[in-house]
């Protein structure tokens, strides 16, 4: 009997690629339903070998409203002084990005890989999506790094909406606003 591959479980965050150019604008790319958020990142990240890529999960960064959540925590905890510095957002090269999503994306296409067993279908096509979203970033040699937007929580700090075209992975500002 063949095992079932794992199912991503419900969920109510979207996963964004944030990007920044060089004059440190910030736009956003939105992946889909954060199947792959940071906890499963993480996961995942204990299966990759050191040499290959960076961990999935070093490719996420908090948002803004997390990054001031955990200050407060750390702050209000009273054993540690946290320097702000440490919450910042870390801007990557592409290059890092797509080395990890390449090395996932063989690793999946293997028949007898866990990350394969693993990783669902819908799983994958965000990563494609990825792929491709950082395929362009790299052309434009603007910077990046993955962001999970829970439900309700705003996403001005993510700037303009950016749509990547499948079809020769374009990017293209979109005419709306985002919502508050």
């Amino acid at each position: 009997m063949a095992r079932e591959r794992w199912r991503p479980e419900p969920t109510t965050s979207t996963l964004f690629v944030l990007l920044r150019d060089d004059r440190r604008r910030v736009r956003h790319v939105v992946i889909g339903s954060a199947l792959l958020d940071v906890d499963w990142a993480a996961d995942l990240s204990m299966l990759m070998p050191e040499s290959e890529a960076p961990p999935l999960c070093e490719l996420f960064s908090d948002t803004p409203r997390e990054a001031r959540r955990a200050f407060r925590e750390l702050a209000d905890l009273g054993d540690v002084d946290p320097d702000p510095a440490d919450f910042k957002q870390e801007w990557l090269p592409p290059a890092a990005g797509l080395a990890t999503v390449n090395w996932l994306l063989s690793e999946v296409a293997q028949p007898r890989s866990k990350i394969r067993r693993l990783l669902h279908a819908l799983a994958t096509e965000e990563l494609e999506r990825i792929r491709g979203v950082l395929v362009a970033a790299e052309r434009e040699r603007w910077e990046f790094h993955l962001a999970e937007v829970r439900e309700r929580e705003g996403r001005r700090f993510a700037g303009r909406e950016i749509v990547v075209g499948p079809e020769n992975n374009e990017m293209h500002l979109t005419i709306r606003r985002l919502a508050r």
